[in-house]
């Protein structure tokens, strides 16, 4: 098998089980999204600094250019995979907004390391990580304000207790 046909078939592997996780995580809720457009919209956002990445590569580079879409699958995958510790969150002592977002902040470290070695490895200029951290932070504002509805007071005025973990064990 071609390495370029191997590359591409593990960066579809990675992103698409990838694709599969977040939708599960998202769908989970928390009690933050209400309707199935917002899980859908959620799950669009969530691509979007990867798809980015990926159209930049194919029209961009000329060599490497499957080396690092499947450098930064992994790199999504594995970021993905960190969501899984909400296994982990739901068992401690926090509050929801905590098992909720301890998951995301590490998936969002994870795939930063991962995403810079992706290209640092693969030899490419700094610029491509910078423009992931933008559309990260593009993509971070759009979940939080558009898709989430969030905003800082949410955390001040206690709002997340009406979807607090241990409370609804106490009424048990």
């Amino acid at each position: 098998m071609h390495a370029n046909t191997r590359n591409a078939i593990f960066a579809i592997i990675y992103f698409a089980i990838s694709g599969l996780i977040t939708a599960w995580f998202i769908g989970m809720k928390f009690g933050y999204i209400a309707s199935p457009l917002t899980i859908v919209l959620a799950n669009f956002v969530s691509v979007f600094k990867w798809a980015a990445m990926v159209i930049a590569a194919i029209w961009l580079l000329k060599r490497n250019k499957w080396v690092f879409i499947r450098r930064v699958g992994f790199a999504c995958f594995t970021g993905t995979c960190m969501l899984l510790t909400v296994f982990i969150t739901r068992h401690l002592p926090i509050g929801s907004w905590q098992q909720f977002t301890y998951p995301v902040f590490l998936a969002l470290f994870v795939m930063t390391v991962l995403c810079f070695r992706a290209v640092y490895v693969t030899g490419l200029s700094v610029k491509w990580f910078i423009g992931w951290l933008i559309c990260l932070a593009i993509g971070m504002v759009l979940q939080t304000r558009v898709v989430l509805g969030l905003h800082p007071s949410l955390v001040t005025n206690e709002v997340f207790r009406n979807f607090d973990f241990r409370q609804k064990n106490q009424n048990c």
